[in-house]
């Protein structure tokens, strides 16, 4: 890894000619160019990239598929999108790895939703992607229960990392939805303006975070 990859990539954010390729498709991943995303790589950069499959991760390796996964990438690096894909390699699961019945953890989720659901998560993590939100909103629209998800990001970067201030008014915002039918505010999980991402919702702006910089408040 240190003597292949490394030299070859380099880190976040100081990426080689190459790394800035992967850094393009990785941006897309993780839901566009949201707020710290480079500043929540690096923890996990060297991890996911080599992953250690031992007993306690060879379960979640085993249920990984990339069959139907369209990368994207920036123009002007050197590959097109339509190469790029044609290039990658397909990871395929093994039968019965995200069944609904067998393996309930690792089936797809469907966007069904029956009960309110308010859902926290960094933009800068690293480890679940924010684009994570995006497809659980796309598919609670897509069954008609997107009335029943309220999302809210925090900018920051890591991975459940919000400090008991956030979950304590989550929680609060929460339980008065379902008891008083109060449904809280959240986030436009797919709007394109992801620079706004967050800022009623952080308490405490990073200090890489451009809206501490600029002194933006929503």
């Amino acid at each position: 890894m240190n003597e292949e990859w490394l030299p070859r990539m380099g880190t976040p954010p100081a990426y080689t000619e190459r790394g800035r390729r992967f850094d393009s498709v990785m941006k897309y991943l993780m839901g566009g160019d949201v707020p710290l995303r480079l500043q929540g790589m690096p923890p996990y950069y060297v991890r996911y990239v080599m992953p250690d499959a031992g007993p306690d991760t060879a379960h979640l390796l085993r249920a990984a598929d990339t069959r139907h996964v369209r990368y994207r990438i920036d123009p002007g690096l050197g590959i097109s999108e339509d190469e790029l894909n044609a290039q990658v390699r397909r990871i395929v699961p093994p039968a019965g790895a995200r069944s609904r019945s067998a393996n309930p953890a690792f089936a797809e989720l469907t966007g069904r939703l029956t009960v309110p659901v308010l859902a926290i998560h960094e933009t800068g993590d690293g480890r679940v992607p924010w684009s994570l939100q995006q497809s659980y909103r796309r598919r609670a629209v897509a069954a008609g229960a997107d009335h029943l998800l309220v999302q809210r990001a925090v900018r920051w970067p890591g991975h459940c990392a919000f400090d008991g201030e956030v979950t304590a008014q989550g929680l609060d915002d929460l339980v008065a939805w379902i008891e008083r039918g109060i449904k809280p505010d959240g986030d436009d999980v797919l709007s394109a303006d992801v620079a706004r991402l967050g800022l009623r919702w952080t308490p405490l702006f990073h200090l890489d975070d451009p809206a501490r910089r600029a002194g933006r408040r929503p």
